[in-house]
């Protein structure tokens, strides 16, 4: 249209096809999508309850100067004065909500005491190390050297056959690899072995291990007096071992002597309980992290991140403005370093003393590392897509609980990789008793591969968390940018898991009308004249009632139970009100077209 030219106004015949277009625009978007007050999509507006990164990074700097603050004491050890002054911080704060109720759950916990670890043979003693709760020998051992055999040839001790061809009574040297301490032990054990002796294998280079570094700072899990008294061997001590094993004769085997002193002290430790007020008592949803750090530094990320997280959770559930629909558990173990003891021991008192109550947790959440320097964003594999996790007890239910966090990542666009399902953390205890588990994890002693650096940046060819289990897990050494991505996961899960859509009562129809019945004659006359012209400004359109209400997990996988509404419900009639409208307007517009351009020719 040229500039300045003045025009009359439009024809009434224009104004109505102008209106009929318009309504077939109307049309065309009724058509083509769901109306305003549309159901969201699952996924396209995840619950978070808010929790961000930020939340989180305020517990963890106060339990970082916590543990910093006791580094002469063995900063948060599970046994020291740090621990306990980390668990009173933490219980404030949970009780601070008013939300929850919060307890602790005192256990006793078998404290070892270490003395010499060492294998004799042919006059050379290999000195060796100690397993935290493994078995001790009450006075030096002699007995012929054996080493398990798996189909593959290798010595790695990780199926009850690798030690079938094991004399009863033998030292058996197994290498490490592929499986837990503890599962070694106890196939050794189950094959009456005299004492089990596990040396390190090659490490890879970035651990700057050399191969007469002494395997240090391990567990084999819970203390079992039945299992065979185990202490572990350098790479060269084992390797010269296994050399000689192999090479004498079957009718003259290697013999010799073992020296494993130990001791166990009674001590007792406490988890942190907290439950909350609101919720179904019939159904509860656990969610926990360890406490508790080692004594050879603040253990911030492992595991003052995963702590923080649960704090910073319970907060936001405080706050949410719709209480949640089942119980809510929060845990902070103890004991967690020296053999996941702490939640062990809550799964075995409920076990054995309160089955009932056992019964009624339908999920447990496990947060254990969430800030490491060079993280990759690991889901537990329950489905088992990436890893086997044979041995590995996998409850019904723990892949839809991964799912739950892969379907967040997803709808977000966040890169995620699938992490062991290995039972090496504090959802252990729960799953051997078939309870459903899942967690996240933001990587320690595995190395960072290029692909991965492609997904979440950092640094390949190097430990995912450089400083795990050293002085160096410092607050300054948290990744922030690890936090930032897990914190909403971590309220995500709980909001799915917690919350249910709740469906309004239906309404009551009206009466039908009694049939031959007349309606009643109206009170007045009809007006002859129209209605006033409707004013330009159209009145505010108000909200739509909601067919559903729900709670903050509304968005989550598998929300069947939603009331569907929109053009997409069966049986809607806005899809055929737009494809009429559509069709008119279409013509209108192509006929208005027609003569608007003869009247300019």
């Amino acid at each position: 249209m040229p500039r300045y030219t003045l025009h009359s106004p439009p024809s009434r015949a224009r104004r109505a096809s102008a209106v009929l277009a318009a309504g077939a625009l109307v049309g065309g978007a009724l058509l083509s999508a769901p109306a305003a007050f549309a159901a969201a999509a699952p996924g396209d507006s995840p619950e978070d309850l808010g929790l961000t990164g930020a939340d989180v990074m305020t517990h963890l700097t106060e339990l970082a100067r916590i543990s910093e603050s006791f580094a002469d004491d063995g900063y948060r050890v599970w046994n020291g004065p740090g621990y306990e002054a980390a668990a009173q911080y933490a219980e404030k704060v949970l009780e601070d909500t008013g939300a929850f109720t919060v307890s602790r759950q005192v256990f006793e916990v078998d404290t070892p005491e270490f003395g010499e670890a060492s294998l004799t043979v042919d006059g050379t003693t290999y000195e060796g190390s100690h397993f935290d709760n493994s078995e001790g020998i009450d006075a030096p051992y002699t007995g012929a050297l054996a080493l398990p055999l798996s189909a593959d040839g290798g010595r790695l001790g990780c199926e009850p056959t690798d030690f079938a061809d094991i004399a009863a009574g033998a030292i058996v040297l197994v290498q490490r690899g592929v499986c837990s301490f503890e599962q070694k032990i106890d196939n050794a054990t189950a094959a009456d072995a005299g004492a089990v002796f596990i040396y390190n294998n090659e490490r890879p280079p970035e651990e700057e291990a050399s191969p007469d570094d002494q395997l240090t700072n391990v567990t084999s899990g819970a203390r079992n007096p039945d299992d065979s008294p185990a202490a572990t061997l350098p790479q060269s001590s084992g390797d010269t071992l296994a050399a000689l094993i192999e090479a004498a004769p079957a009718d003259a085997p290697v013999e010799g002597t073992a020296v494993i002193e130990k001791q166990f002290l009674t001590t007792k430790t406490f988890n942190v309980i907290a439950d909350s007020i609101a919720g179904d008592p019939d159904d509860t949803v656990v969610i926990g992290a360890h406490l508790d750090g080692v004594a050879e530094g603040p253990g911030v990320n492992d595991n003052a991140s995963g702590s923080a997280a649960v704090l910073a959770l319970a907060e936001k559930i405080a706050a949410s403005d719709v209480p949640n629909d089942k119980r809510i558990r929060l845990a902070l173990w103890s004991a967690e370093e020296v053999g996941l003891l702490g939640s062990t021991a809550y799964v075995a008192d409920l076990v054995e003393n309160d089955p009932a109550e056992w019964e009624r947790i339908s999920a447990y959440l496990n947060y254990d590392m969430i800030g490491s320097e060079n993280f990759t964003v690991g889901v537990y594999d329950a489905n088992r897509s990436t890893y086997p996790a044979e041995g590995v007890t996998i409850p019904e239910g723990s892949a839809a609980i991964e799912q739950v966090y892969t379907d967040y990542f997803d709808a977000i666009e966040q890169p995620w990789i699938d992490t062991e399902y290995s039972g090496r953390s504090d959802y252990q205890a729960f799953i051997d008793n078939g309870v459903p588990a899942g967690g996240l994890f933001s990587g320690a002693d595995d190395t960072k591969t290029a692909e991965q650096v492609q997904q979440f940046g950092g640094t390949a060819g190097v430990f995912m968390d450089r400083n795990y289990h050293t002085v160096n897990d410092t607050l300054a050494n948290v990744n922030t940018d690890a936090i930032d991505i897990f914190a909403p996961a971590i309220g995500h899960a709980a909001a799915d898991l917690a919350w249910a859509a709740v469906e309004e009562p239906p309404v009551e129809p009206s009466p039908e009308p009694t049939p031959g019945e007349p309606s009643p004659e109206p009170t007045t006359e009809p007006t002859s004249e129209p209605s006033p012209v409707p004013s330009e400004e159209p009145a505010a359109v108000p909200s739509p009632s909601p067919s559903v209400t729900t709670g903050p997990g509304a968005n989550g996988p598998d929300r069947g139970d939603l009331a569907a509404t929109g053009s997409d419900v069966e049986g809607s009639p806005l899809p055929a009100i737009g494809l009429g409208m559509l069709a008119i307007g279409v013509i209108v517009a192509a006929g208005t077209a027609i003569v608007r351009r003869r009247a300019h020719e």
